[in-house]
């Protein structure tokens, strides 16, 4: 059984006034960045892509995996010896746990399986595509320059989906809501789901020229009203609640412990096989297998830029 977390990859590039959802910069900047082996971090920890690829599923749809390598040493300082005491020790082993993410290209929502203890997390992920992208636009808008042209800027969010049982767990024994901050960002073809925040996380926020905002909303008392519009959501906003305990103690949730998670098996004799174990069993979760009009619109212009890249066995 792997920890798999089911995740809304929101990349969206900014050129000028113009917010372009991933597979507009499929070919110019995504599998360039992710297959250029740029590597994040220094030291003895570092974090890189391996078989980045884009799959052909057997419904016929396209779906971008890879593997996120965390390349590190492990210390040991102390053990316990045949005899059961404690002892020092000084011993160094290089190791690399890995982690699966399964991007759906139709839709964007994702797979994130964590392959073992110390494998990197959804933060990791998340910095180190993010670190990937920046630094292959700003090494190739170098070269750009001689030509007057340039890259438009990556604008990254991954966040996880709230699941409606989550959030009632999360908030059992909240006696009150202090505040809920509501962060929004760029939507990659996505479509607010509730109808509330449209006019002001994109209208506002393109009006006024910012790529993020947020919303806070004081002492909300309509507990079921807060979990239908989170559970809704689809993970275009990013949740943070200040809340009061029963016991009278103060807390913070935030959105990874009200998200969709899981533990699923895979079957498989190396990473590629559980990959497209994995592809499969994702398809059956209702939060990746909808796809908006929008989202499919955005698909089925740019297929035939997807289909260049797919690997085929």
């Amino acid at each position: 059984m792997k920890k798999t977390s089911v995740l809304n990859f929101n990349l969206v590039f900014y050129s000028g006034d113009r917010e372009e959802p991933l597979l507009e910069h499929l070919d110019t900047v995504v599998m360039p960045a992710l297959t250029e082996n740029i590597i994040r971090g220094d030291g003895d920890t570092k974090y890189f892509l391996m078989d980045t690829k884009i799959r052909e599923d057997s419904d016929g749809e396209y779906i971008l995996t890879g593997l996120l390598i965390k390349k590190t040493i492990l210390e040991v300082k102390s053990d316990i010896d045949e005899q059961g005491k404690l002892i020092e020790k000084d011993d160094k082993y290089p190791t690399a746990p890995f982690s699966m993410f399964i991007i759906y290209l139709k839709n964007h929502r994702m797979l994130y399986i964590e392959n073992q203890k110390g494998s990197p997390d959804v933060r990791s992920f998340k910095a180190t595509i993010k670190y990937i992208l920046n630094t292959y636009v700003k090494k190739r808008n170098k070269e750009l320059e001689k030509v007057n042209k340039e890259l438009p800027i990556p604008i990254l969010n991954v966040t996880g989906i709230p699941m409606r049982r989550r959030i009632d767990e999360a908030l059992k024994d909240v006696e009150k809501i202090n505040e809920l901050k509501l962060r929004f960002y760029p939507l990659n073809g996505d479509i607010d789901y509730t109808g509330l925040l449209e006019g002001v996380a994109t209208d506002l926020r393109r009006k006024v020229g910012c790529k993020n905002g947020e919303i806070i909303l004081k002492s909300p008392s309509n507990i079921s009203g807060v979990i239908e519009v989170l559970s809704k959501s689809g993970g275009t906003v990013d949740p943070i609640f200040s809340v009061r305990y029963a016991d009278k103690k103060k807390g913070k949730i935030k959105n990874e412990e009200i998200s969709e998670k899981m533990e699923i098996e895979l079957s498989g004799n190396d990473p590629n096989e559980e990959i497209e174990n994995a592809i499969e069993k994702g398809k059956k979760i209702s939060s990746i297998a909808f796809v908006s009009k929008e989202n499919n619109d955005i698909y089925e212009k740019n297929t035939k830029k997807i289909i260049s890249f797919v690997k085929r066995d």
